[in-house]
């Protein structure tokens, strides 16, 4: 799908000391369809064709909002001493690299749509939306800081954009059907309460006394905003739709053809092959070898149904514990994948019919 729109071209035109809460959403709504986009002329922008490059590119903003090295243009938004404050921002790159990864398996490349089922189409529309959300919230926060943030955070609402950005938004892939199931991005309390832990990470110092605090404000962002996006978003966007939990069952009964459910926490799409002692072997190894370790791989109970939102937090809580205790613990491994993602953020597009 290809959709062409123009944004405002007059630079420093909008600052918070001169513009509403919502033009300020306008402006971050705006550099999330950016982001989708690659710009085909002057001020003119298509979305980016293949759901996997867009999987990449949310993964690559994702990990740079984490690390605090996210741009508006020339102008760096992230603050550096900050940096650990947007927790979910971290997992959310690594569960968007799976999602991309998934996307690539050659049963969704064998055309656009997939192979028997329409997975590719709702694994795409899911990953856009909530970035569509998740990110808007983070780069909001970042551009206009904490006490501009909670002014106007019951402001935001897809409806009461200015209208350049309402009518791009509203021309994007499955906007029609999209944004009422997602209540056209407004606020609720599972956002309010996971960036109240953003904010006390911020003021506590980052001194050791104060470290254990600071580490579990960061754990519970991460578990308040998963039930945001697992329950508020991709629950009514995705999982209640009766078509995609038959696809859901199908791709159970497909066994080994289908992709592997699991999150690996790696730029990579394969189990990393490192070692307990944390140096990587000459020769290569089978990840069943003893001296690997299976921590850096999250997988679901095999009584799992993934279109059921308890059965499926279950498994989410197990991955945002592992990957916290991987943060905690491993935290120059973690960061070294990340920045790599990072890079990803202006992957170039691929055309039909691959993904």
């Amino acid at each position: 799908m290809v959709t062409k729109t123009k944004t405002n071209t007059t630079i420093n035109s909008c600052t918070p000391k001169t513009c509403t809460c919502e033009e300020l959403w306008s402006v971050s709504q705006q550099f999330c369809l950016e982001r989708m986009s690659e710009e085909v002329s002057s001020n003119t922008y298509n979305l980016l064709d293949s759901y996997s490059v867009r999987a990449r590119r949310i993964a690559g903003t994702y990990a740079r909002l984490y690390l605090e090295i996210e741009r508006d243009g020339n102008r760096k938004i992230g603050d550096s001493s900050k940096k650990g404050r947007f927790y979910w921002m971290a997992l959310g790159a690594f569960a968007s690299k799976t999602v991309a990864c998934t996307l690539e398996h050659w049963t969704l490349t064998v055309t656009k749509h997939g192979f028997v089922v329409t997975a590719s189409d709702w694994f795409g529309q899911g990953n856009f939306w909530l970035f569509q959300d998740i990110a808007g919230w983070h780069h909001y926060y970042s551009k206009f800081g904490s006490a501009v943030f909670f002014n106007c955070i019951d402001k935001r609402n897809t409806n009461t954009l200015v209208p350049q950005i309402k009518s791009a938004l509203n021309k994007a892939d499955w906007a029609t059907d999209s944004l009422p199931k997602i209540n056209n991005l407004k606020s609720n309390n599972y956002i309010k309460k996971g960036f109240d832990e953003v904010k006390k990470f911020e003021e506590l110092p980052s001194s050791n006394k104060v470290k254990s605090q600071r580490a579990q404000a960061q754990y519970q962002n991460v578990l308040i905003i998963a039930q945001h996006e697992q329950g508020k978003v991709l629950q009514p966007l995705i999982y209640e739709q009766w078509r995609h939990t038959l696809e859901v069952d199908a791709m159970g009964l497909a066994g080994p053809f289908a992709p592997a459910v699991q999150l690996i926490f790696s730029s990579s799409c394969s189990i990393p092959q490192v070692l307990a002692t944390g140096i990587t072997p000459q020769r290569p190894k089978t990840v069943d070898d003893p001296n690997y370790v299976d921590k850096y791989v999250s997988r679901p109970d095999s009584n799992i149904v993934l279109y059921n939102y308890k059965s499926r937090m279950k498994w989410i809580n197990k991955a945002a514990e592992k990957f916290h205790g991987l943060m905690q613990k491993e935290e120059q491994y973690m960061l070294d994948q990340l920045q790599t993602m990072a890079g990803w953020y202006d992957d170039p597009d691929k055309f039909y019919p691959f993904n």
